[in-house]
């Protein structure tokens, strides 16, 4: 790839972009021709943040104030968004590492290798049989959103590269890396995560850790009670602020938490590389502008060379462009950069690519096309000359005819619009049909959100009450720890839930419910799995692909008169969860049919609801007999592994998974990965109960019936 063009790596952040550009020079040295760094507004992550046009805003600013015609690109991508994998292969005909690799790559990938870009490199030496091979993919859905940005622009990258892979490039270059058994240690704290990087002189090893500079804005955020921007200004700021003492000591948490992600990543690599000494730490990003934390990883990471900061490039020459003062306050920063824009001038020592290869071809051919361009033209002009004075002559003549046709066009568009207008004024009540209909959406649009509040009032109070005030995993299992037997699991009445169904029914009373979720004949079904994603399910389930609620609510109107709502309509709701409560499954039972079920129904029975729920369902034989509990199982199979099923007429089920063996407890996979309890007793339940639209007819008095 090694070109006499400059070269463009560009790093678009969670906080700004940043941009290098490089070409050839002297003694195996690179010079920098320019540099660009824009900040975006808001930091991407943020909630109220729009990342699509302040990327879009980012690039035309660098397009319009940096001259960029003729040089090529190679992009980034951040680690998180791929997937990379390092393994060693046995000693194997060089011929035949492609095949291995392929063979590799459909193992280790994640992912449908139809549905992402993937490529490798090789780590070998000519002096040894040992072969180490990276594997580099991402999917292609998020590859071509990062090159539609720079599509809009009509710039076609010759390379996209991770970013991790391009702080090795410019590491292994910068610092001549040699393969002699040691390794260095690169440590690049980004906004949102902190990639790490151990960089040898023939392998490469990375972690992504999602810890960065934003988890110390939101330490201040909790700390101080400030808004996201105050606490981002008073971070930058805390060396030379008077309360710096107080703002270290509300960061110190954050910096512990990054330290141990860091020492158990370094013990994991020396555990599996015996045979590599870490030499150093190279500490990049601008979060190592907080005095603190290059002193704290110092203190914390047993590493003989110690952290440094980057503070110069070794192998760019002097110029003005480097000399610059905002070239030096940002230096931490362009590491990436400087990486991704090595490997377009053909110097890094990783060359894969995951420019996806349709994309590929056109940048070659975008190479060559000044040339056929140039051919092209030549050959059009020798065609066209004898032909020039002709088309003049013919032009002159066809001037009038020109402006009788443009005058026409005019005529005619204005006389279309006019009567379109004049249909409009003559029939207004077909417009004034669609305005009610589009009011109309509005009605009953509080009778789905009522129904999932009621789900939620009605749970049962928990025991003991304290469990209800532990608002955090941690303070949980505190709690527990504080006394195990007062706080059972079996004892503290929680309710899970795992999915609820709300189905539309037109004869709800008629209705036989059954705990399976979707429609069917007569009914419009409305699912939250895990209560998650509740606003989107909610809109797009009730309206029913964009028919408003009232179409299933209302009967049709007859000879032009008012609808009205249709005799029996309402919702059969089905809840599937799991209970911590009960030693048997007669008590969990209990719970669930005299107290959550009782609970529902008087809170279902509220007047002003819209809708309320039926004391009973008249489609069960026998009502005495927990009409509304479906089923109830434990949650886990037993330790054989053995299959238990419970049976409500012909409706069966599978208890899913395995209980640990006897004596495996600390690596028990059924532990409460919160409180670290046995979760051998939870129990499995599936209950349903119906809600008939409208207010509850009250109660005859005795003798009125007749």
């Amino acid at each position: 790839m090694a070109t006499g063009n400059a070269v463009w790596g560009i790093e678009i952040g969670q906080c700004a972009l940043k941009a290098l550009k490089l070409r050839h020079a002297d003694e195996g040295l690179v010079e920098a021709v320019a540099f660009d760094v824009i900040e975006h507004p808001k930091i991407l992550s943020q909630p109220d943040a729009d990342p699509e046009e302040i990327i879009k805003a980012a690039l035309e600013k660098f397009a319009s104030r940096n001259d960029w015609s003729g040089d090529q690109f190679v992009i980034g991508i951040p680690g998180q968004q791929t997937f990379a994998r390092f393994c060693k292969l046995p000693p194997v005909d060089p011929k035949k590492i492609p095949d291995i690799v392929r063979f590799e790559a459909g193992q280790q990938i994640p992912f449908d290798m139809s549905e992402v870009v993937w490529d490798y490199h090789v780590f070998s030496t000519e002096d040894s049989p040992d072969v180490e091979i990276g594997i580099f993919a991402i999917r292609k859905d998020i590859i071509r959103t990062h090159i539609e940005n720079y599509g809009k622009l009509n710039i076609a990258p010759a390379a996209v590269q991770t970013l991790p892979s391009a702080l090795y490039n410019f590491v292994h270059h910068d610092l001549d890396l040699k393969d002699d058994g040691g390794a260095v240690v690169i440590i690049d704290v980004g906004a949102q995560n902190t990639d790490l990087i151990i960089a040898g002189g023939n392998s490469t090893w990375t972690r992504n850790i999602p810890l960065g500079g934003n988890n110390f804005t939101e330490a201040l955020i909790k700390a101080f009670k400030l808004s996201f921007s105050k606490a981002e200004n008073l971070k930058k700021t805390a060396a030379t602020s008077k309360y710096a003492r107080q703002i270290f000591q509300a960061m110190r948490p954050v910096f512990a938490d990054l330290v141990a992600e860091i020492q158990r990543s370094l013990g994991y690599y020396s555990s599996s590389h015996r045979d590599v000494e870490l030499t150093q730490v190279l500490a990049l990003g601008n979060a190592f502008r907080l005095p603190g934390l290059q002193k704290y990883l110092a203190n914390n990471l047993s590493i003989a060379g110690g952290v440094h900061k980057l503070e110069k490039f070794n192998k760019v020459a002097a110029t003005a462009t480097i000399n610059a003062p905002e070239f030096a306050d940002n230096i931490l920063s362009f590491g990436a950069a400087y990486g991704l824009a090595l490997q377009g001038l053909g110097l890094g020592k990783i060359s894969a690519s995951l420019l996806p290869p349709d994309l590929a071809r056109i940048a070659v051919w975008n190479k060559k096309r000044p040339w056929f361009v140039a051919a092209a033209a030549c050959l059009g002009l020798a065609a066209i000359f004898p032909h020039t004075r002709n088309w003049l002559d013919e032009s002159a003549l066809a001037a009038n005819a020109h402006y009788s046709s443009d005058a026409k066009r005019i005529i005619d568009n204005a006389q279309s619009f006019r009567s379109r207008f004049d249909q409009v004024r003559l029939d207004t009540t077909q417009q004034e049909e669609r305005i009610k209909n589009l009011l109309t959406l509005q009605n009953d649009k509080r009778v789905i959100p009522y129904i999932l509040s009621l789900i939620h009032e009605a749970m049962p109070e928990l025991d003991p009450p304290a469990v209800a005030e532990a608002r955090t995993p941690e303070a949980l299992k505190k709690l527990i720890s504080s006394n195990p037997a007062a706080h059972a699991r079996t004892r503290r009445r929680q309710i899970l839930i795992e999915s609820c169904n709300i189905q539309y029914v037109k004869d709800v009373e008629k209705f036989q419910g059954s705990s399976g979720a979707g429609g069917q004949g007569g009914r419009q079904t409305i699912g939250f799995e895990g209560m998650e994603g509740i606003e989107g399910g909610m809109m797009g389930g009730m309206l029913g692909g964009g028919r408003e609620f009232r179409e299933f609510t209302e009967a049709p109107a007859e000879d032009g008169g008012e609808s009205g709502p249709i005799e029996g309509a309402g919702f059969y709701v089905s809840i599937v969860g799991r209970l911590l409560y009960g030693e048997s499954r007669s008590e969990a039972a209990g719970l669930l049919s005299e107290v959550y079920f009782t609970r529902l129904r008087e809170l279902g029975q509220v007047a002003n609801l819209g809708f309320y729920v039926l004391d009973k369902d008249t489609q069960v034989r026998d009502q005495e007999k927990n009409p509304n509990l479906f089923r109830i199982s434990p949650y886990y199979a037993d330790a054989t592994g053995r299959r238990e099923f419970g049976r409500r007429g012909r409706q069966a089920f599978t208890v899913r998974g395995t209980m640990p063996a006897e004596g495996e407890a600390e690596n028990n996979p059924f532990a409460d990965p919160v409180t670290g309890e046995d979760m051998s007793k939870d129990w499995r339940f599936e209950m349903g109960f119906k809600i008939k639209l409208g207010e509850k007819p009250e109660a005859e008095e005795p003798g009125e019936a007749g």
